[in-house]
């Protein structure tokens, strides 16, 4: 007996029910066809197929990552139906599977991660639309007899288009039938995108919803008319259907306040705690004698390749300072958390005599999102202003001519479409490279929204210590509350006031 495996509560299409009263599938049955649903679950959760041979999907709403697994006499794979979105590592760890076919259309697609484990993988075809796919192959998915996929179909948007290029105008003009199954997914688009609790699949399909509209109109389909009622209609419901950068692009301007005017203050680097960090560990020769740019840089570098970052891991026991952080990590071995990373970073710019705060970056969700990030800021005399400097990801961001943005360049940037570059040697823990999409696009777009910096920029600048700290301040857009700061302020002018 096959039971709803629970990860939707209502039904994703209103009227449309998820799950049937009751479904039975033989375990030792040589092929298993499932009937239409609105989700299916993980079938290795349901017990043992021993004997299975070949599975064959009906339409379904959703289905899962792993939703076929450790099957181990499974060779076929066929969905007849539509899909509305399936998740990465869709299929896994069959050994002796040969055949995936997808006959009908599919709205959506997880990740690049598609499938993994599968060494006698031959053939994945698909004969139908796919308004936006998100699949990858690489040699680390372990499918090393499938040389990619073969397209008898129609790709609207695709994540790789060296595996296939997506489908245009002209070949879509010219092919009525494929035409009928785009607007088959629209009208199911447009029932998740009306439905009352149909969740993360409200963006989801918002978001193919808008690669697909705009090319039923110039098609010339009467359904899409209908899409657009039916995307403005799920825009209108707040912030549910919209990506990161679409939230920050509608965040309300910043406006003077002449209330604030506490002072920004900075350790000189004749400090005691930053002297003898310069010294321990011979800061200057690090910095180099080049201009102030590169200084900021080598310093970015060092701090990255020294302290490993670990985002479950928070301060270092003991003083928020360098030579403690370093100690303990190699001491542990372990990494800190970006904050950690940003505080050192901070530290060893104020040594070497170069004004530096260390930035929290926050979601305008901040009171349901728990992932935000810490950045730095460097004062650059050279350019006469901050630039941002990350060295969790030993990352900066430059216009198209290679100049060093401040933070607050960058958020403007991005909300009026001119563009932000990431430096091409940005990684994590030197082991992953850091691509532009998730950095910029996606990750620093949705934590651009409230900026929180402290007043008084030092070597243990929050934390236990023995001298006086400063106040948290946060930036935010006006009519935006966020009470987890000492003081909120929505002037930018004041926030990102030059060093004294």
């Amino acid at each position: 007996m096959v039971k709803s495996p629970g990860y939707f509560k209502n039904p994703i299409r209103d009227g449309h029910s998820l799950f049937p009263d009751s479904l039975v599938l033989s375990t030792d049955a040589e092929e298993i066809v499932i009937p239409e649903v609105g989700m299916f679950g993980r079938m290795g959760e349901y017990g043992e197929f021993p004997n299975l041979r070949k599975v064959t999907f009906s339409d379904v709403d959703y289905l899962p990552g792993d939703v076929i697994s450790r099957m181990p006499n499974l060779e076929e794979v066929v969905f007849n139906g539509m899909i509305g979105h399936f998740d990465c590592t869709l299929i896994s760890n069959c050994p002796n599977l040969r055949s995936i076919v997808f006959r009908g259309p599919v709205s959506s697609t997880g990740g690049p991660g598609f499938l993994y484990g599968l060494p006698n993988l031959e053939k994945v075809v698909f004969e139908n639309v796919v308004v936006d796919l998100g699949i990858n192959f690489s040699p680390d998915y372990l499918c090393p007899k499938l040389k990619g996929i073969t397209n008898n179909g129609a790709f609207l948007n695709v994540y790789n288009d060296s595996l296939t290029p997506p489908a245009t105008i002209d070949q879509l003009r010219a092919n009525p039938e494929l035409i009928g199954e785009m607007e088959r997914i629209a009208r199911w688009q447009l029932e998740v995108l009306r439905a009352k609790n149909s969740e993360w699949m409200r963006k989801s399909e918002y978001q193919s919803a808008k690669i697909l509209q705009p090319i039923l109109a110039e098609l010339g389909s009467s359904v899409a008319d209908s899409l657009k009622e039916a995307m403005e209609y799920a825009w209108n419901l707040g912030d549910d259907v919209k990506n990161e950068l679409e939230i920050l692009k509608e965040s309300p301007a910043y406006a003077p306040d002449a209330a604030m005017n506490l002072r920004f203050k900075y350790a000189s680097p004749t400090d005691s705690l930053l002297t003898l960090s310069r010294e321990r560990f011979n800061l200057d020769s690090i910095a180099g004698h080049g201009d102030d740019i590169s200084r900021i840089k080598n310093l970015l570098y060092w701090v990255h390749n020294n302290i490993t970052h670990d985002g479950s891991n928070g301060f270092a026991p003991g003083a928020c300072n360098l030579r403690n952080t370093y100690d303990s990590a190699r001491r542990d071995t372990c990494g800190y958390n970006c904050r950690a990373l940003a505080i050192c970073l901070a530290e060893v710019l104020l040594a070497e005599g170069i004004p530096a705060r260390y930035v929290t970056c926050l979601p305008k969700a901040w009171d349901t999102d728990i992932d935000c990030h810490v950045i730095c800021v460097a004062w650059s005399k050279s350019l006469g202003k901050w630039v941002w400097v990350d060295p969790t990801f030993a990352a900066y961001i430059t216009d198209d001519k290679g100049v060093m943005l401040h933070p607050r360049e960058v958020r403007y940037r991005m909300q009026h479409d001119l563009p932000v570059i990431l430096n091409k040697d940005a990684n994590w823990n030197n082991r992953f490279p850091e691509s532009q999409e998730n950095y910029i696009d996606y990750y620093m777009a949705k934590n651009l929204y409230v900026l929180e910096v402290n007043t008084f920029n030092q070597a243990e600048p929050e934390g236990r210590s023995g001298h006086a700290q400063g106040y948290h301040v946060a930036l935010v857009p006006q009519s935006i509350t966020y009470p987890n700061s000492d003081y909120t302020t929505t002037d930018e002018q004041w926030f990102w006031q030059a060093p004294e």
